[in-house]
């Protein structure tokens, strides 16, 4: 499946925050008690946003801090209809090619169905906090300092 990826832009908060809501508004409610819209706000940093794309209309987005080591993916989030055709596990990989030295993190919910592609994806837990795992892929290769 081919897609396109862009920074994204101030117009397209409300699309991350409506796909957001969407895709985990009941794994939040169950673990957290309720969707807390000012959590999402905090957490979207334009900067650190790519608009993922597929025949030129918004298919989701990837969150990834990349100003400190580790790289931290914030958030990933694809619609429903672009979910389990292989585009998660390829824009995880453009992050591998594009950052080879670097220790990657994410925080998920142990629930949470995409769970099974970060594991195929080489993450592994290293953290667990209730309900709520800190997953993490380190480089092929030993780089000192990489995490």
């Amino acid at each position: 499946m081919e897609y396109e990826l862009r920074p994204a832009r101030s117009e397209d908060y409300s699309y991350c925050y409506r796909l957001t809501k969407r895709n985990m508004f009941e794994l939040f409610c169950r673990h957290w008690g309720s969707w807390v819209p000012q959590e999402f706000r905090r957490r979207l940093v334009y900067k650190n946003v790519i608009m993922v794309f597929i025949d030129g209309k918004r298919a989701g987005y990837i969150n990834v801090i990349k100003e400190s080591l580790p790289l931290y993916i914030v958030n990933f989030q694809l619609s429903s209809l672009w979910q389990n055709k292989g585009i998660g596990t390829n824009i995880l990989k453009y992050l591998f090619v594009h950052y080879p030295d670097c220790c990657i993190q994410l925080t998920t919910f142990e629930d949470n169905p995409a769970k099974r592609l970060y594991e195929r994806m080489g993450f592994v837990i290293i953290e667990k906090n209730g309900m709520t795992i800190k997953m993490e892929k380190r480089p092929h290769h030993n780089v000192k300092n990489a995490c």
